[in-house]
C-alpha cells in the first residue's frame, strides 16, 4: 500500500460521504477505523518487524521468542470486528458484468479471458479524487478536508435515489478495501470483493478484521501501533490514553534521518532488547468500555484458527506465542502449516473457496481450537529456541559488515598481485631493449600500476577504517552484553523474594542463555578480528612492497629516456613523432629548396632532435611561422623555381 497518499484519500472520501452513506458504513463495522486520524506511517519500523516473518511457522521470530499479532490485537488497535461471517466466497476471472453493474466501471486483464482489475485512475475520478495530492506546505489535516470537499460534489445527497447511493458505497467500499484494509502491490484493484458487495446487508455480517491483518500484510499502521504495545522502542508517545480504538492513542515520531540509519538503528535495538521489557500480556489491565468490537469477538481472542480473505487463508497459530495468553510455552516441533493462497490462483474461470476448502472454512465457524499449555515453565522452550533459530542471519547482522571488511581486505591483496604480475611484465618489456616501439608500452605499464597501486591503497584503507570501526562497536557490544549480564546478576541475586519476577527459573534460564550466548560472541569476535588485523598487516606490507617495486620500475624508466635521448632516439619516450611525420618531411623538402635558390653547399641533414617537449614545440612552431625578410628574405628568395 502507498501509506502516506492512501489513507488519506480513503478517510477524505469517507468523510465526504452524505450523513445517511457513514450510518451505513458504521453499520457494517468500518466506522471505527475510519474514524481513527491518518498519521505518521513509520516505514523503518514495519520493515524492521516485517524481516523478522517467518513463512513456515507464520510468526515473527525475535531474539526471545516467536510473536504474532492475535485477533484481540485487531480488535482493540483498528475497531474491526472480529466475529462474523468469514470474508469468502466466489472469484472468476472476469467481472465485467459485475464491474459495470455495481460500479458503472469497466475492468480489465492480461488478456481477453481475464478481467479481473479496475484502475485505480478510474476509480478515484468515479469518487472526485484523481489527481489529488498533497502539496509541499499543506498540513496532513488540511490536505484530507480539501479532498473531502472536492469528492463531496460526486456524490448523490438523496437517500431515496437507492441506486446511485448503493453505486457510490460500492466504490467507496471498493477503494477502502483495495488500498486500505486489504492492501496488495500495484496500482489496480483487484474485483475479488464485489461478490460480497452484491448484498449490501451481508457485508454486515462478515467478519471485517479477517484477513492478511494477521501476517504481514493489509492495514500497515496495525502492525507499527501492535509494536507499540508489545516492544517499547521509544518510537511514539500516548497522547490520548482513554481513546479506543487503540491506533487513535498515539503520536508517533517524526524523523528527518534517513531511512538507512534508522532501519540499522532499530534493527540493533530490537537485537539488542531486553527480553525482561518485552510486554507479553499489553491488555491485561484493560476494560472493554465503548469498544462493543472487543466484547462481541471475545470468544475468538484465545484460539488457533484459519482465517480467510477470499483467496488468501492463512493460518493463526497463537500456540506458538502461548506467553501472549498468560500460559507458559513449550516447545511444538512439528511442522507449521503454510497459508494456501497462492497454491491456487490460476486462470480457472471460478472459483468457490467454501467448497475448495470446506476443512478450513468450517474451521472458522467451528471457532478454532482454544489454546492451551502444560508447561510448567518456559526454560525448556527458551533453550531449544536458541538451538533452533538463535543463529539466524537477522539475529546476528553485525556479521554481514565482518564479512564485507573481510572481502575488502581480500580485494586489495588481489590488486597487490596484480600489481606484482604487471611489474614483473614491465620488468620484461624493459629488459628487451629501449626500442622507439618499446617506450610507450612502459609507458603505459607504468600508468597501468599507478592506477592500481592508489585503487590498492584506497582498498586497504579503507578495510582498515572498517576494522577500526568494527573493532570499536564490537568493544561497545560487549560492555553493554556485559553491563547487562551484570544488572540481570543483581536482579536474580537480592534476597527478597517478593522482588523476583513471577517466574524465577525462566528468568534464570534466560540469563544462562545470554551469558553463554555472550562469550560465544566474545570468543567469535576476538577470532574474526585477529584475522582481520592479520590480513591488514599483509595488505599493508603488500603495498609497501608494491610501492618499492614502482619506484624502481620508474627509476629504470628514466634511465632508459636518457640512454635514448643520447642515441637520438627521444622521440620513442616522449611521445613525439615528429621525425617521422609529414610535417617534418614538408620541412626537409622547403630547406633543400631554399639552399639551392641561395645557392649553398651547406650539407643537408636533419636538425638535432630537441632535447624536451618544450624544445620540440618551439621548433615546430618556428617551422610553421613564415620567414621574415630580415632573416630570410622575401618569399619570391625562398619559393623553389
Amino acid at each position: 500500500m502507498r501509506p502516506r497518499t492512501m489513507w488519506p484519500l480513503v478517510v477524505a472520501a469517507y468523510r465526504a460521504l452524505p450523513a445517511f452513506q457513514r450510518e451505513r458504513v458504521w453499520e457494517m463495522g468500518f466506522g471505527s477505523i475510519l474514524e481513527i486520524e491518518p498519521f505518521f506511517v513509520d516505514p523503518p519500523l514495519i520493515q524492521v518487524i516485517r524481516d523478522r516473518w517467518d513463512r513456515v511457522s507464520r510468526t515473527f521470530l525475535f531474539p526471545w521468542g516467536h510473536m504474532v499479532p492475535s485477533l484481540e490485537d485487531v480488535a482493540r488497535i483498528t475497531g474491526l470486528r472480529v466475529d462474523g461471517e468469514a470474508v469468502t466466497g466466489v472469484t472468476y476471472a472476469d467481472y465485467t458484468d459485475l464491474t459495470q453493474q455495481l460500479l458503472g466501471l469497466e475492468p480489465f486483464g492480461q488478456d481477453d479471458h481475464e478481467q479481473r482489475m479496475v484502475g485505480r485512475v478510474a476509480l478515484l475520478q468515479s469518487l472526485g479524487l484523481a489527481g489529488v495530492r498533497q502539496k509541499v506546505d499543506e498540513l496532513l489535516p488540511a490536505f484530507v478536508e480539501r479532498a473531502a470537499g472536492l469528492a463531496r460534489a460526486t456524490y448523490g445527497q438523496d437517500a431515496e435515489d437507492t441506486v446511485r447511493a448503493d453505486r457510490d458505497l460500492r466504490r467507496f467500499l471498493v477503494f477502502f478495501f483495495g488500498k486500505m484494509l486489504f492492501t496488495t502491490k500495484g496500482d489496480d484493484i483487484h474485483c475479488r470483493f464485489l461478490e460480497l458487495l452484491d448484498d449490501m446487508t451481508r457485508v454486515g455480517r462478515l467478519s471485517t478484521s479477517t484477513g492478511r491483518e494477521t501476517t504481514v500484510g493489509g492495514f500497515a499502521p496495525f502492525l507499527q501501533v501492535w509494536s507499540y504495545y508489545y516492544l517499547p522502542l521509544g518510537r511514539a508517545t500516548e497522547v490520548d490514553p482513554t481513546a479506543v480504538p487503540l491506533a487513535r492513542r498515539w503520536l508517533p515520531l517524526v524523523s528527518t534521518v534517513t531511512y538507512a540509519f534508522q532501519l540499522d538503528v532499530l534493527r540493533r535495538h530490537v537485537r539488542d532488547f531486553p527480553a525482561l521489557l518485552v510486554v507479553w500480556e499489553p491488555y491485561a489491565d484493560y476494560g472493554d468500555a465503548d469498544q462493543p468490537w472487543v466484547v462481541s469477538g471475545r470468544g475468538l481472542f484465545r484460539r488457533d484458527i484459519w482465517v480467510h480473505c477470499l483467496n488468501e487463508i492463512e493460518p493463526l497459530r497463537l500456540r506458538l506465542a502461548a506467553r501472549t495468553l498468560g500460559l507458559h510455552q513449550r516447545w511444538i516441533g512439528e511442522a507449521e502449516p503454510r497459508g494456501i493462497g497462492r497454491k491456487t490462483r490460476g486462470k480457472a474461470k471460478m472459483v468457490d473457496w467454501r467448497t475448495r476448502f470446506p476443512e478450513q472454512f468450517s474451521n472458522w465457524h467451528r471457532g478454532g481450537q482454544v489454546v492451551t499449555s502444560d508447561a510448567t515453565d518456559s526454560t525448556a522452550y527458551l533453550q531449544r529456541y536458541q538451538e533452533e533459530c538463535g543463529l539466524r542471519d537477522f539475529m546476528r547482522p553485525e556479521r554481514g559488515q565482518l564479512a564485507t571488511t573481510t572481502v575488502q581486505l581480500a580485494e586489495a591483496r588481489t590488486a597487490l598481485e596484480i600489481l606484482r604480475t604487471a611489474q614483473g611484465a614491465a620488468v620484461q618489456a624493459e629488459a628487451g631493449g629501449a626500442s622507439s616501439s618499446g617506450g610507450p608500452t612502459v609507458a603505459a605499464e607504468v600508468s597501468s600500476l599507478q592506477e592500481q597501486l592508489v585503487a590498492a591503497v584506497a582498498r586497504a584503507e579503507r578495510a582498515e577504517r572498517d576494522l577500526a570501526i568494527r573493532s570499536e562497536e564490537l568493544e561497545s557490544a560487549l560492555a553493554r552484553e556485559t553491563l547487562t549480564v551484570a544488572e540481570l546478576t543483581g536482579r536474580v541475586s537480592q534476597p527478597t523474594p517478593t522482588e523476583l519476577p513471577r517466574d524465577v527459573a525462566e528468568l534464570r534460564t534466560l540469563l544462562a542463555l545470554e551469558q553463554r550466548d555472550l562469550e560465544r560472541q566474545q570468543s567469535q569476535w576476538e577470532r574474526e578480528r585477529e584475522s582481520l588485523t592479520q590480513q591488514a598487516v599483509e595488505a599493508r606490507a603488500g603495498q609497501l612492497a608494491a610501492e618499492r617495486l614502482l619506484k624502481a620500475s620508474e627509476e629504470r624508466y628514466r634511465r632508459g629516456t636518457e640512454r635514448a635521448r643520447k642515441q637520438g632516439r627521444a622521440s620513442g619516450y616522449s611521445e613525439t613523432v615528429l621525425a617521422s611525420s609529414s610535417q617534418y618531411e614538408r620541412n626537409v623538402q622547403d630547406a633543400a629548396g631554399a639552399q639551392r635558390s641561395t645557392g649553398s653547399q651547406a650539407p643537408m641533414g636533419p636538425p638535432p632532435p630537441p632535447t624536451t617537449v618544450a624544445d620540440l614545440g618551439e621548433a615546430e612552431s618556428s617551422q610553421r611561422e613564415p620567414a621574415t625578410p630580415a632573416e630570410g628574405g622575401d618569399e619570391s628568395q625562398t619559393t623553389p623555381p
